[in-house]
């Protein structure tokens, strides 16, 4: 990490929204709206933080046959927030062939929205804001898909953000859980942030050092019965190079500082 100033910047994280979980489940048209009302509040947060940009890491989608209205709905959404927004697919809502990304016109209806589309990695660069934000998208063709494989340089913007969807995985892990992502993966990306998707716990992870990298959880936990709304961080990244994260919770519960974000960094099972 350079010792030269940067521009101070904010941004948003969030992952695995599974957005269109309820459409074809025979849930009613309730159950639907309290699973959008979650993302609602994630734009709402967004733009109540004042966010330069946000990022989603993967499984924004739960699956490529979700309603039509509710890829407008997310069309709209993100169209609210006044700056940014980019998506790095997870294995729920995959590029290739039958991508949900290709039923909806997202380019021309929500401009301020860039999805990466190549399992090989690629770099958007957010001129404006000194930042550069690299990542690699999942495919239905790659079953040993692990997202930080040999990633690029840093390049030439002050703030570099890496983004991937999958496990972490402890050098003594059992191996059974897929798309694999260790600890020294986030430490070779020489990124100054890494945000993680594929677990519903909101979880910091090692990366030596050097490298902040975090789950954000989802806005609303699927798999946790009872539990009312999830969280998404809020990262500052700072003039002297330094990141924090905070915890926000979507429905209304205390916010969570960087210092108190548990550290997973001797994960075996997995959350």
């Amino acid at each position: 990490m350079s010792n030269i100033s940067k521009p101070a910047r904010r941004l948003l994280h969030t992952s695995d929204v599974h957005l269109g979980a309820f459409d074809s489940s025979g849930s009613d048209q309730e159950t639907r709206d309290k699973h959008h009302f979650y993302f609602t509040r994630v734009m709402d947060i967004a733009i109540e933080e004042k966010v330069d940009f946000a990022v989603i890491a993967g499984d924004f989608f739960d699956n490529a046959r979700v309603y039509e209205e509710t890829l407008q709905f997310a069309s709209d959404q993100i169209a609210r927030l006044d700056a940014p927004v980019i998506i790095t697919p997870g294995n729920h809502d995959h590029v290739g062939p039958g991508s949900v990304y290709d039923r909806f016109d997202f380019k021309n209806e929500t401009p301020n929205l860039s999805i990466m589309r190549t399992s090989d990695g690629e770099t958007i660069h957010l001129e404006t804001l000194d930042v550069q934000v690299w990542g690699r998208s999942h495919t239905e063709q790659l079953p040993d898909f692990q997202p930080f494989i040999d990633p690029p340089p840093r390049g030439n913007a002050p703030w570099q953000i890496g983004v991937g969807h999958g496990h972490y995985i402890h050098p003594k892990a059992l191996l059974h859980h897929s798309f694999h992502i260790r600890e020294q993966h986030l430490i070779d990306s020489q990124r100054d942030y890494i945000a993680l998707g594929h677990w519903e716990q909101m979880t910091r992870v090692s990366g030596g050092e050097s490298v902040v990298a975090a789950y954000s959880g989802a806005p609303e936990g699927l798999g946790h019965v009872g539990e009312i709304g999830g969280r998404v961080l809020i990262v500052d990244l700072h003039e002297d190079g330094k990141v924090e994260i905070t915890a926000h919770s979507v429905a209304d519960k205390p916010s969570i500082a960087h210092d108190d974000i548990p550290i997973l960094e001797a994960l075996i099972e997995g959350p």
